[in-house]
């Protein structure tokens, strides 16, 4: 079993090479007896020992190794009593249960037949590791006595190896689903961040409970982060504070890369939700704007408005604006597998001034205002995709059973999709609820 806080440091060998079928298990009871695990230095409180414990995801200091800091590099190697065909390697890094901190960042392993002389595993060489997980492979299998990374730079003061599984098959590697969570204010890349919320409703939802997670910041997040294995199921991105006139946009370019691609369900809320539209709509390489400085007679991002305004104001100065903030009513307009379980009319939270200014080409409004609400496009469908843009808060406290179900339908949904999958193929668009065709672009609202 594994605990759903994603661990400080293990590095777990699973010998799957006397393995009939790929199963989940973490692998110290599979570790051949007399396994030896050393490291060049170790920090109080760890052990070499610690990091092939087979518990990939405790965060105990004991359960892992750590370098000792301030060292100018660091490495961790296991020798086994017999030589093992190896071809890949799980990795888990880092001493945060779901942000990457004190990791190896510039590494690369190697490989020994004697244990005295080393040979790089090439295709294993990371220049900037941004990953909690990584599994890496190689095309010529290798028959080793002993293994070790060699850490160059780590991020933080030193590095932290949860676990490490080697494999003689790449195919027997069994990670679960697992999810990651944007926290996209380009103004502040600390982290959980406000995407920490995601991870937090995720284990509230039924069969999730010990889904593991990484939060990371939006600059971090592109097709090459999403395609490394073990792929993930979905991504989640938050809202932000910045008006989007104000916002730096090369962070963005990675979720057009990811949102052109359309290779893995997203849930966007709020700002991530505007951001989806916009970045359909303009993309990061043409300037945006706000409606407080919007030129009319040459609109950069007329997909974004705000609902309204009670007096001038500055951009990003929300006094003089109309909110929606606390618990709103929604109306479904268009039957979709992700509010499957909710009635036409439901309750969710919301804390916007701006909003989505119409239905993209290629989009389905799915839900919009009920009574009390004012924001039209409350929730839209890419057509084909399991990607959403909701304005809605389903992360906030106040609504927890809608909340649950809505993610927990996202999730199987992502699941049944694939998680991250070049080869999927065009879902069902959402079905009107009426004769009105949601999917048609409605004019600039002034």
């Amino acid at each position: 079993m594994y605990h759903h806080s994603l661990l400080l440091a293990s590095c777990a060998i699973l010998l799957a090479d006397t393995l009939d079928h790929p199963i989940c298990v973490a692998g110290a009871a599979d570790m051949p007896a007399g396994a030896v695990a050393t490291a060049s230095s170790t920090a109080r409180g760890t052990t070499p020992a610690g990091a092939k414990d087979g518990d990939r995801f405790s965060v105990e200091p004991a359960a892992g190794w750590r370098g000792a800091d301030g060292s100018e590099s660091w490495w961790w190697q296991v020798e086994f009593p017999e030589p093992l065909w190896v071809s890949a390697i799980l990795q888990v890094n880092g001493d945060q249960p779901t942000s990457l901190a004190s990791a190896p960042r510039r590494y690369v392993w190697q490989w020994s037949a004697d244990g005295q002389t080393w040979n790089d595993l090439k295709e294993t060489a990371t220049q900037d590791e941004r990953r909690l997980f990584r599994l890496h492979r190689w095309a010529e299998p290798c028959r080793a006595k002993s293994l070790r990374i060699v850490i160059h730079q780590a991020t933080g003061t030193a590095p932290v190896l949860r676990e490490v599984e080697v494999y003689a098959d790449p195919a027997k590697v069994c990670f679960p689903d697992w999810i990651i969570a944007v926290s996209t204010t380009t103004e502040n890349q600390s982290l959980p961040g406000p995407a920490e919320a995601f991870v937090k409703l995720a284990r509230e939802c039924d069969g999730w409970q010990q889904t593991p997670a990484q939060v990371i910041w939006l600059g971090d997040f592109n097709e090459a982060f999403v395609a490394a294995q073990p792929q993930p199921l979905c991504a989640l991105l938050s809202g932000n504070f910045l008006e989007w006139c104000q916002q730096s946009r090369e962070p963005w370019r990675g979720v057009q890369e990811v949102l052109q691609h359309k290779n893995l369900p997203l849930w966007a809320s709020c700002g991530g939700a505007q951001a989806l539209a916009i970045l359909q709509e303009t993309g990061v390489d043409r300037p945006w704007d706000c409606p407080r400085c919007r030129d009319p007679h040459d609109p950069h991002s007329p997909v974004y408005s705000h609902i309204g305004h009670v007096g001038p104001s500055k951009c990003g100065a929300y006094d003089q604006n109309v909110w929606e903030r606390g618990t709103y009513t929604m109306q479904l307009v268009a039957r979709d597998p992700v509010f499957a379980g909710l009635g036409d009319v439901f309750e969710v939270q919301e804390s916007h001034v701006g909003q989505i200014a119409y239905v993209p080409p290629g989009w389905t409004r799915v839900v919009t205002n009920g009574p009390g609400a004012l924001t039209e496009n409350q929730c839209l469908r890419m057509n084909d995709r399991y990607i959403y843009a909701a304005q809605f808060h389903i992360e906030m406290t106040g609504t927890p059973e809608n909340s649950q179900r809505i993610l927990g339908n996202f999730l199987r949904l992502a699941r049944e999709w694939g998680g991250y999958n070049p080869q999927g193929q065009p879902v069902p668009s959402p079905e009107s609820c009426s004769s009105a065709d949601d999917a048609t672009p409605r004019p600039q609202q002034p």
